[in-house]
């Protein structure tokens, strides 16, 4: 039967259900763990079915028609969606044939995991870490954190259960029956999948007999290790030989396990280093002693010299002065606008990873904030002339300032080639310019409809202070 469902007709037929309504903490962990990395048009499907569901815990039989138009997406769209919710454990897609209805789908939407179990999962930290940044997910975590208060030079005089309440032990053995049907009604006969990583490509049998045959035994917490194993593999494609020989290095001497931390961090030191920088290359008057004003002065001589007029002069020697994120900040500033958590973690990132000098990195920023007239930085976009620029050895102001120049010059000239000569059909030869000289990333946004529509159901949805 799987042909038959794979796409998902308009004329199909569906139904949904959810075991028991969302709490308010649940709803408050969905919006904002979970919608960033679902995104909105999976988050609007979440909470349109769960709309539907009655008091009986199951929706109306329904055609995937009404859902289109409920939520003015494309079939293919919904699709898309439903995979987002079923892949991070929203939704479990159950099918079945019938002989007058034709395939019928059966929607169970799943309840978000708690604060503090989405925090001790690896792979949906990881996840949203991916999604939001450092600094977000830093925020989120301070507000979902609990917040325990030091009991030292308390001493506890809470009354225990048995103190308050008549209870008889052997009342349990004569209600066991009542009691048993009492807890299966809970009991999920299908219970739901949780997120993993893990990998066909990765053989963990032979990687637990290779620890072991050196001694080596697995964590405590194996299960959250093996995910963190295939995490680590599926990032970096470190093969099941490389993965022992870094547990070789990571184990306590007096218990023979797994020390986790050490782990991580010799994998991080490994494939993904801070890369360290390069100092910013511009010339200097070395053949006699000078202060260091008199080395701006001659600075500034040299770049007059060599052909840069009095505006590059003073972004170079502003480039040299300023870290960049107070050069961000300043250019924010200056138009009114301010800089946002993700940029700061872009630009720390920058510092710590491309290897480009402070004053490179504030001339990159300058150029994609205003030449591009981008409102924010873009990771992509950003990194892209980082990596560029880190390959043709661009490690001063200037050096970049004439790279983009040389570009610029090269993609008019292209330009004004093609419309010379573009409709004789005859061949151009062309050089390959890196994308981001002409087409500088756009912000993809919601439309107003789109929009609207989403913060009207997450106001509905939360109107009982689930957002508060």
């Amino acid at each position: 039967m799987k042909d038959k469902w794979k796409e998902t007709q308009p004329k199909s037929i569906f139904q949904t259900t959810i075991p028991h309504p969302l709490s308010d903490q649940e709803q408050t962990v969905l919006t904002l763990l979970y919608q960033p990395i679902i995104g909105a048009k999976a988050f609007s499907l979440y909470l349109t079915l769960l709309s539907e569901v009655t008091e009986t815990g199951a929706s109306e039989s329904l055609f995937h028609a009404e859902l289109i138009t409920m939520l003015d997406m494309s079939i293919k769209e919904i699709q898309t969606a439903r995979k987002k919710l079923e892949g991070i454990g929203l939704l479990s897609t159950f099918v079945k044939e019938d002989s007058e209805l034709g395939i019928y789908f059966l929607y169970r939407l799943n309840h978000p995991e708690t604060a503090e179990r989405f925090f001790k999962d690896e792979v949906l930290s990881l996840t949203l870490l991916n999604s939001v940044g450092q600094r977000k997910l830093d925020k989120l975590f301070e507000r979902f954190k609990p917040k325990f208060i030091s009991l030292t030079g308390y001493e506890e005089v809470s009354a225990s259960f048995k103190d308050v309440y008549l209870f008889k032990e052997e009342q349990i053995i004569a209600q066991s029956g009542q009691l048993g049907q009492l807890a299966q009604a809970f009991t999920d006969p299908r219970p739901v999948k949780k997120p993993s990583a893990v990998s066909e490509t990765f053989d963990w049998a032979y990687f637990v007999q290779g620890i072991e045959n050196l001694g080596i035994k697995l964590p405590d917490n194996s299960a959250g290790f093996k995910e963190e194993v295939f995490i680590f593999h599926n990032l970096f494609g470190i093969t099941e030989l490389d993965m022992i020989e870094f547990c070789s290095k990571s184990f306590d001497y007096y218990t023979s396990k797994i020390d986790v931390k050490d782990f991580e961090r010799a994998v991080y030191r490994t494939y993904d280093p801070d890369k360290k920088q390069k100092a910013s290359q511009f010339q200097t008057n070395e053949s006699v002693e000078l202060s260091a004003a008199d080395q701006q002065t001659y600075r500034y001589n040299s770049l007059k010299m060599n052909g840069f007029s009095t505006q590059d002069i003073q972004m170079i020697m502003d480039s040299e002065k300023n870290f960049p994120l107070n050069y961000l900040e300043a250019l924010k500033n200056e138009r009114g606008g301010y800089t946002t958590p993700q940029e700061r973690s872009l630009v720390k990132y920058l510092v710590s990873k491309s290897g480009l000098p402070n004053s490179v990195i504030n001339v990159l920023i300058n150029y994609v904030y205003n030449i591009q007239k981008q409102p924010t930085l873009k990771a992509d976009y950003v990194n892209r002339i980082a990596n560029e620029w880190a390959q043709s050895g661009i490690f001063s102001p200037e050096k970049a300032i004439d790279h983009v120049r040389e570009l610029a010059k090269k993609g008019k000239e292209q330009k004004q080639t093609r419309q010379r000569y573009g409709q004789n059909n005859r061949p151009i030869r062309q050089e390959t310019l890196p994308d981001w000289v002409e087409n500088p990333v756009e912000e993809q946004k919601l439309s107003k409809e789109e929009q609207a529509r989403l913060d009207k159901e997450i106001q509905d949805f939360l109107s009982k202070g689930g957002g508060n």
